[in-house]
């Protein structure tokens, strides 16, 4: 099995897109990035949403009254 283009379409695709240069990495970085205060943020937020389903979980298992879970902490 050969690797390329094997009719004259391909052929002529692969030869037109050959020379493209596309360079996204300094646009995505930029797009991406985040301060530290923000970073913080969404670690606090994932970390209440883990606590409360930890506290919701163990109190399925045993049983009990989920009010009695959710207390502030």
């Amino acid at each position: 099995m050969a690797i390329g283009p094997q009719d004259y379409i391909d052929q002529m695709l692969a030869k037109k897109y050959s020379a493209e240069k596309v360079n996204n990495v300094i646009e995505d970085v930029s797009r991406l990035t985040i301060t530290k205060e923000r970073y913080w943020e969404i670690q606090k937020d994932i970390a209440e949403v883990q606590r409360a389903l930890v506290m919701v979980s163990t109190k399925m298992r045993v049983g009990g009254n989920l009010k009695q879970a959710t207390s502030p902490a």
